[in-house]
């Protein structure tokens, strides 16, 4: 470990940002564990979220992938599923950055984060974030912890890492990252209180 503050490595979805209820918010005729996992599997979504596809493409294509095929204007309903900032996060990654370095790592695409950006400026205060849709390096690829350490010039284990995703966590620890799996705020907030009183 360095000397260095170290670099806490936030996820945003389901750790900073509450996910919703795409099914509902879309009006989509399947469970929610059918869509995410048609949404974690699609080729689709993975172009979108890793800068390849714009969202004019996006949105032609991905009513197929979500058993829409054949309907027009699917934007409207797209963007119906709003990513939401738990409440208080501003406070916590305020209190954090007196002891870390903060940074976000998200899979994520340009829609969301322009939602969850026009919401809130609490991301004017990271340190830098990395999103997927501008670095084309995907979770749990060890490309995107990469991209972190090079960025910082730490070594991993100067890493805290908090995904809300058993493959990312595991990916991460094999990186040589301290991960931890959390889902909202609450958790968050529980974890960076323990490590604080270490």
């Amino acid at each position: 470990m360095s000397a260095t503050k170290p670099v806490l490595l936030l996820d945003l979805g389901g750790v900073l940002a509450d996910l919703g209820d795409p099914v509902a918010a879309m009006g989509l005729d399947m469970t929610l564990p059918q869509f995410w996992t048609a949404w974690t599997s699609s080729p689709i979504v993975r172009a979108l979220e890793t800068g390849q596809m714009n969202e004019e493409e996006f949105l032609q294509e991905i009513p197929a992938v979500l058993g829409c095929s054949g309907e027009e204007a699917f934007g409207p309903r797209f963007h119906a599923w709003q990513l939401k900032l738990f409440p208080g996060i501003g406070d916590l990654v305020q209190n954090a950055a007196q002891r870390y370095r903060v940074a976000l790592l998200s899979n994520t695409n340009e829609i969301h984060w322009r939602q969850v950006t026009m919401a809130s400026r609490v991301f004017e205060s990271f340190d830098h974030v990395f999103l997927s849709c501008e670095t084309g390096h995907y979770k749990p690829e060890h490309a995107a912890f990469r991209d972190v350490t090079e960025f910082f010039d730490c070594a991993p284990d100067d890493v805290l890492f908090v995904d809300d995703s058993a493959p990312n966590i595991a990916a991460a620890r094999d990186f040589g990252i301290d991960a931890h799996e959390v889902a909202g705020a609450a958790e968050l907030r529980r974890l960076l209180g323990e490590a604080d009183s270490t």
